[in-house]
């Protein structure tokens, strides 16, 4: 009998569906794969003289004309290069950049408050039709919607990992961009981390771009304020705790989503509240699941144990030049959060598509 992902009310107490595992699991490492193959694929592009494309407007289906479609150089901390406007069929032409291939890059434009940016790919994609898409915008939230709020929890010494991914969907119609200079997303950290914070979000163009979270009154609590452009983007956070097992573990949830999952490296391990259910462990990895009760604004749970040492410190650790990572810029803690994020894309991605499948 071929096997059915059943509804989780008809599953066996204790698992997590093989199928669901192994799906999410290959689906996250091609995310995974393509978060850094862009950067990967922009650094070995071929010669080209020129860049040729399209802006249209996908909420009216028009051409955009006279706008500025920047070049930006990622090596060089976001750095505009060379620009062009669009004429009035919203075509642009960027003349001169052989002398810049070789380093990643991107496309960038802005419009109607919003930011929009485009991976340079491949040759291909560089020497002509580049479609374009930008929106009118909206500052109206209904319009975007957060189904999935994945964390990992990894305790290990003296310090607990933690990744979050948010999962956000924009399904307007017709199609906006959800602009809010105040915040498109709103988050508050269980307490102050240690070195810092590192943000990210990823468009439908699979290029997580950098973020600079905006500090707010209450403490420890930011806000984003990228635009929400239609389709699916997914807010990532990385970031490191003091750790003594036990340790409490709560955490405010500003903007809380349809489901929230906790996850755990599984073996040492041990999660316990009052509003988290235990949902099973992959069979393979032995990662460990838990769903948070739904509409619950606040993640109270108590962790305790250490993860054993995996491939993952592997993962953290500094790349080596053999990698065949390429960083988006020459620090060494950028190289670091690139590959951290995509090791939480693999380890979280998983939990995204849960009961959506």
């Amino acid at each position: 009998m071929p096997f059915r992902l059943d509804h989780p009310s008809k599953r066996r107490k204790g698992t997590v569906p093989h199928r669901w595992w192994n799906i999410n699991l290959r689906r996250s490492v091609r995310l995974a794969a393509a978060a850094s193959g862009v950067i990967l694929a922009a650094a070995t592009l071929a010669p080209a003289a020129s860049l040729e494309g399209t802006v249209r407007n996908g909420t009216t289906n028009q051409p955009v004309s006279g706008i500025t479609v920047q070049f930006i150089l990622l090596q060089q901390g976001m750095t505009p290069v060379a620009s062009a406007s669009t004429d009035s069929r919203g075509v642009f032409r960027i003349d001169g950049v052989e002398s810049f291939t070789g380093s990643p890059a991107m496309l960038q434009v802005e419009y109607a408050g919003a930011t929009y940016t485009q991976p340079l790919i491949s040759p291909q994609t560089l020497a002509s039709g580049i479609q374009f898409l930008v929106y009118d915008a909206s500052g109206d939230p209904s319009i975007i919607s957060l189904v999935e709020h994945a964390i990992f929890l990894r305790p290990a010494g003296s310090e607990l990992m933690v990744i979050e991914q948010i999962s956000i969907v924009n399904n307007s119609t017709p199609p906006r961009t959800y602009a809010n200079p105040e915040g498109t997303y709103l988050f508050t950290l269980p307490g102050t981390p240690r070195g810092g914070l590192q943000a990210s979000i990823e468009g439908a163009a699979g290029m997580p771009i950098p973020q600079a979270p905006t500090p707010l009154a209450a403490a420890n609590t930011f806000a984003i304020a990228y635009p929400i452009r239609p389709g699916e983007s997914n807010v990532r956070l990385q970031y490191l705790l003091d750790y003594q097992s036990p340790l409490r573990f709560t955490k405010h949830l500003n903007q809380p989503a349809v489901q929230t999952h906790i996850v755990t490296p599984g073996v040492g391990v041990q999660v316990s509240g009052e509003n988290v259910t235990a949902v099973g462990r992959e069979p393979t990895t032995g990662f460990a699941a838990y769903q948070v009760t739904p509409g619950m604004s606040l993640v109270d749970l108590q962790i305790s144990g250490e993860a054993p040492e995996t491939q993952a410190d592997a993962l953290t650790a500094e790349p080596a030049e053999s990698s065949g990572l390429v960083g988006i810029a020459d620090a060494a803690t950028e190289r670091r959060w690139l590959i951290l994020s995509a090791l939480g894309l693999i380890l979280l991605a998983g939990l995204v598509y849960l009961y959506r499948e």
